[in-house]
């Protein structure tokens, strides 16, 4: 996920927020404070962080800022059932004591919790992390769908510059399945270094310059020496939906983010205006920068499963996308998951069949395939995420067993 969406410039200005977020949820790893420093993403100790002027900062001014839906799509709140009280105590309490700055639970369109804490509100955006790349993912299946992407497309037949790169030989599944087989990118798997990232920023390069260059294009070297081969090893890196992003905009012949905001954010009902990010140029920061208000993030959620319980070529896609494609067997990122499907993880330690949206810092978005419980987090500090998995298995596990449909009022 890029650095676009910074507004710091100094150590001084970053560290700000971050030794706040020290002080109240991990003190002990102050002395950690120069490893903060260095890092291209803000992390504590060996968690990752999102600082509130990261989470909920509405991007760069050369950022695309969406329409609203014609037709927004309905949330309905709800009082929990018996049967649902301990769960959302149970929620209540991991909210109050954790770094989450809103979280909520969903059965179906319907909110039976939801809190914030501030400076988050109902009026805030919450910037997506990689939470993004599931977005992108929904993207390139609508893309599919329409025939203009096809799963065994090699990249280097939508996008030109990178004919005759390890990169261009890869497929559009490859890259979905984060399997390119391309460099490992940096420790937080972003793909550009400081100087890079200035030169983004002021539009003196853009995103296939990025792509373009042969560190970023080039095979990865497995342990023997031997270059790794696309679709082969699962490897978590802004490459792949980087890549994605740009493949979107020859393909489609629209920039990602107004293809995005047509294909899937007004398609999922947003009622308030959203944030995509983008580099001077319109290519996409596909990997992960999106903003939307939190109960657009509820409808997204919904949007999603209403698919991928659906019919059709893009309930094909969401299925596949939210099924083990490739599996995490080195894990170095995803602990928690030993699958991943298109821009999505799976296989959840905690509840095997769900699939998850995950995002840097702690923001998550859970479904499972059996029932339609979802649960939406945003948050500070990723040192949670145990019991955030936790509380999804318990809350899933409640649509296992059919409940009797409570009277609700719909907000619309």
């Amino acid at each position: 996920m890029q650095k676009d969406f910074m507004k710091f410039d100094t150590q001084r200005t970053l560290l700000f927020p971050i030794l706040q977020m020290l002080k109240k949820w991990a003190p002990s790893a102050l002395a950690l404070l120069p490893l903060v420093a260095a890092a291209q993403l803000p992390s504590i100790g060996k968690f990752t962080a999102a600082p509130d002027e990261w989470l909920l900062s509405n991007g760069q001014a050369w950022h695309h800022q969406t329409g609203t839906a014609a037709a927004v799509s309905p949330l309905i709140y709800r009082a929990p059932l018996d049967a649902e009280k301990a769960v959302v105590d149970k929620a209540q309490r991991l909210f109050e004591r954790s770094s989450a700055k809103s979280m909520a639970l969903l059965d179906g369109n319907q909110i039976v919790w939801m809190a914030y804490k501030p400076p988050a509100s109902s009026s805030k955006r919450f910037s997506s992390f990689s939470i993004g790349k599931t977005v992108t993912a929904m993207a390139v299946g609508k893309a599919i769908c329409e025939g203009k992407l096809s799963l065994h497309q090699p990249v280097s037949q939508v996008i030109p510059e990178l004919s005759g790169t390890d990169l261009g030989a890869a497929t559009i599944q490859d890259l979905l399945k984060m399997s390119s087989g391309t460099w490992q990118g940096n420790p937080d798997s972003t793909i550009v270094n400081a100087e890079q990232d200035q030169r983004l920023r002021s539009g003196a390069m853009n995103y296939l310059d990025v792509l373009a260059t042969q560190k970023v294009n080039s095979a990865e070297r497995d342990f023997s020496g031997l270059a790794r081969k696309p679709g082969d090893y699962f490897m978590y890196r802004s490459t792949d939906p980087l890549t994605l992003g740009v493949a979107l905009n020859k393909a489609t012949g629209t920039p990602y983010a107004q293809y995005v905001e047509r294909e899937v954010l007004l398609a999922a009902g947003i009622e308030k205006s959203a944030i995509i990010g983008q580099d001077r140029v319109g290519y996409g920061a596909s990997d992960g920068n999106v903003r939307l208000h939190l109960e657009d993030w509820l409808r997204f959620a919904v949007w999603v499963k209403s698919h991928e319980s659906g019919t059709g070529c893009f309930s094909d896609y969401v299925r596949q996308a939210s099924a083990r494609q490739i599996p995490n067997v080195a894990k170095k990122s995803g602990l928690a998951f030993d699958g991943y499907g298109y821009l999505t993880w799976t296989d959840n330690l905690q509840r095997r069949d769900s699939y998850w949206a995950v995002g840097h810092g702690g923001q998550r978005i859970g479904w499972n395939h059996a029932n339609a419980r979802m649960l939406v987090a945003f948050s500070n500090v990723e040192n949670y995420m145990p019991a955030l998995y936790e509380l999804y298995a318990d809350w899933a596990a409640l649509g296992d067993v059919p409940t009797p449909k409570p009277n609700a009022l719909s907000k619309e």
